[in-house]
């Protein structure tokens, strides 16, 4: 991979080692479970260990890796305590690996992408991380994007509509699946912007947040929120939607499931998710499932960009099966469709 070669470059290392402050030989492993941007975990003679970020080769949305951007998040939210790696140094000079980077500290803790990173866990340990992972939510989306220097984009309050035309503008230059197909996801993405709510309130939208995006104690506690490559400001209510689509009750029956590790005795209901968030910031929990339909048509777009890149041979690194992909997309608009 031209990425890796020219991470193990000598110039890459000089300035990584000056950036991170970091000594001797550096040892570069890839990190899994990334389709979208690169993560390398980055460690020195002395063990000292630091994370580095970088887009992907053959990038679909632009906007989607804007290095800068998430580096700008992750200043802006570690400071006043919410729990991100803290950042520690950008780099947009495309000499060095031939794409802009950023370097942060290694969060140290458990990643649970599935049932198996999860087994050892107790029942009262998996109930905790549920509630915790809302309430981190909650930190997140009670922050005033104005005070933390985030505003300045696009109108925030136009967040939703930017999403589906977005989207939809993306899905319009797919060219590796069905007309049939792609005429179901224009037809359900119009279907949501006729049913679009008013957004009442703004704040930090994260943008793809999921139980494993986050880092987790062995006690349960939230260590580090992972994966800002998406992030924005705009309507908060779209990351709650987004959780709920990842999130699986143990008796559901979606037979292509991402992650089913909820599925697992302990983990709290997706209803029982949504009715904390409503305490916690005073929302009609009702008012989510719109932003669940949402979630699961965006999700259903982002996995036809997984698969176009995959069968165009820019993956991401990446080397996981695809092929429940195209089920669990049919099934993500089956459950997107307001019909």
């Amino acid at each position: 991979m031209a990425e890796y070669d020219r991470l193990l470059s000598p110039k890459a290392h000089d300035v990584i080692r000056d950036l991170a402050h970091l000594a001797g030989d550096l040892r570069v492993e890839l990190c899994p479970g990334g389709r979208s941007n690169l993560t390398y975990r980055i460690e020195d003679t002395n063990s000292h260990s630091v994370i580095l970020r970088r887009p992907p080769q053959g990038m679909v949305l632009p906007t989607a890796h804007d290095m800068a951007r998430e580096f700008r998040f992750l200043s802006a939210l570690s400071p006043v305590g919410f729990p991100v790696p803290s950042p520690i140094a950008l780099c947009e000079d495309l000499s060095i690996l031939g794409a802009p980077f950023y370097l942060m500290d290694e969060a140290k803790g458990l990643i649970l992408r599935d049932q198996k990173a999860a087994k050892d866990l107790s029942v009262e340990t998996r109930s905790k991380i549920g509630s915790n992972l809302i309430t981190t939510l909650a930190q997140l989306h009670s922050y005033d994007p104005s005070k933390l220097g985030l505003t300045g984009g696009a109108d925030p309050f136009e967040y939703l509509a930017r999403q589906l035309d977005r989207w939809l503008g993306q899905i319009a230059t797919v060219n590796t699946f069905s007309t049939a197909l792609i005429e179901t996801v224009t037809r359900v993405g119009n279907a949501l912007r006729n049913r679009m709510p008013t957004t009442d309130k703004i704040g930090v939208v994260h943008g793809d947040y999921r139980l494993d995006n986050v880092v987790v104690s062995a006690d349960g506690d939230v260590v580090a929120v992972l994966d800002w490559e998406i992030a924005s400001v705009g309507d908060p209510l779209a990351d709650i939607g987004m959780l709920g689509v990842y999130w699986m009750n143990a008796d559901d029956n979606r037979s292509h499931a991402i992650n089913g590790t909820t599925k697992l005795e302990g983990f709290a209901s997706r209803e029982e998710l949504y009715d904390l968030y409503g305490s916690l910031r005073h929302i009609d929990p009702a008012q989510i499932l719109y932003y669940q339909r949402f979630g699961s048509w965006k999700l259903a777009c982002i996995l036809i960009g997984v698969v176009e890149r995959y069968r165009k041979g820019a993956s991401g690194g990446d080397t996981s099966s695809i092929d429940d992909y195209p089920a669990l997309i049919d099934e993500l608009l089956e459950a997107a469709d307001p019909h």
